[in-house]
């Protein structure tokens, strides 16, 4: 079964929560650390300066790049969660 179409769709639906209701989403740097780092892991484009991050924060280990985007979109998911239903509470 060819579920690429479910991935991409889940993956838009995820990012488009977060942009939603992630507070102050389109100013933080951790969001933009996110970008980047995915970005390295799906080998796209990554200037230099973020690879020497990289390299020095993870070793360019893919590994542990995955393990932070995991660690880092778990908490998005988690303050954009409790944004959303702070609504209901006012």
């Amino acid at each position: 079964m060819n579920n690429t179409g479910f991935t991409n769709n889940y993956t838009g639906c995820f990012w488009s929560f977060i942009e939603e209701y992630l507070p102050n989403y389109s100013s933080r740097d951790d969001v933009l650390c996110d970008d980047i780092l995915f970005r390295f892991i799906t080998n796209d484009e990554v200037c230099e300066e973020d690879l020497a991050w990289i390299a020095n924060d993870f070793n360019s280990d893919k590994k542990l790049v995955k393990d932070e985007l995991v660690r880092l979109e778990t908490k998005f998911a988690e303050e954009a969660l409790g944004a959303y239903y702070k609504q209901y509470t006012k």
